[in-house]
């Protein structure tokens, strides 16, 4: 059973040593190849990866000073760890086989403000709940995406989900919607550890049109709105 511990402002993306902003509409960033999830959304302006595809010039590094740089964390305690969740895709047009390479699927060790993390990508199950039905969520339905996010494990102070953020149909109603303003998944869809069960391709990623959508995409694809959602993990 877990505690959450609230939000924790913290890190940053680094791209080339400068830090880059806090995605302030962090979803699809290119409307010329995907339609709009709705009427009136602009384009999204998180950072990319396909431009310059160099994990030597992309990492997860120290607080920057300017704070509009500073990324959100979840942070979610059990008996032997915190894991710090965060609150937003940071990187897209980066694929999971990229992901894998840098070490971010499974965890790599990495330094923040001096204290040491795990850093990998949340599981998020390896088939879809319910006979191909990505409204149904994911399963097995203990991974961390349906425990943590759709709300599985019921844990006191995070948003549910509603029946709007559940129907697969967007809208600004959906995107100001509590549970999407503290996850972020409106129009954007977060790599998750998992390869999917029944095609050796595919990897399991969750969100863009509701809550608990669960989805799937070829391992090495880049795309405009599938991405780095990272998660921290500190041994207690």
């Amino acid at each position: 059973m877990h505690i959450f511990e609230g939000i924790k402002s913290f890190g940053a993306l680094y791209h080339d040593n400068e830090p880059q902003p806090l995605p302030s509409r962090p979803w699809i960033v290119d409307f010329s190849i995907l339609q709009k999830p709705f009427v009136g959304m602009e384009p999204g302006n998180i950072s990319e990866f396909e431009p310059a595809p160099d994990w030597s010039r992309w990492w997860l590094g120290d607080t920057s000073s300017n704070p509009k740089n500073t990324l959100n964390w979840v942070v979610l305690k059990d008996t032997i760890r915190r894991l710090y969740i965060c609150d937003r895709m940071i990187l897209v047009r980066v694929s999971w086989q990229d992901l894998f390479d840098a070490g971010y699927v499974d965890g790599i060790k990495l330094v923040i403000d001096g204290k040491t993390f795990k850093c990998r990508l949340m599981s998020g199950g390896s088939d879809f709940h319910l006979d191909n039905d990505g409204l149904s969520g994911g399963h097995p339905a203990d991974n961390e995406w349906d425990r943590f996010v759709s709300g599985r494990e019921k844990i006191k102070g995070l948003p549910s989900l509603t029946s709007i953020d559940k129907t697969g149909v967007l809208s600004d109603e959906v995107l100001q919607s509590p549970h999407n303003q503290f996850w972020n998944w409106v129009g954007a869809v977060s790599w998750t550890s998992t390869p999917y069960v029944n095609r050796d391709t595919a990897r399991c990623c969750r969100g863009y049109q509701a809550g608990q959508f669960f989805y799937l995409n070829t391992y090495d694809h880049r795309h405009e709105d599938i991405g780095w959602r990272p998660i921290l993990e500190e041994l207690l």
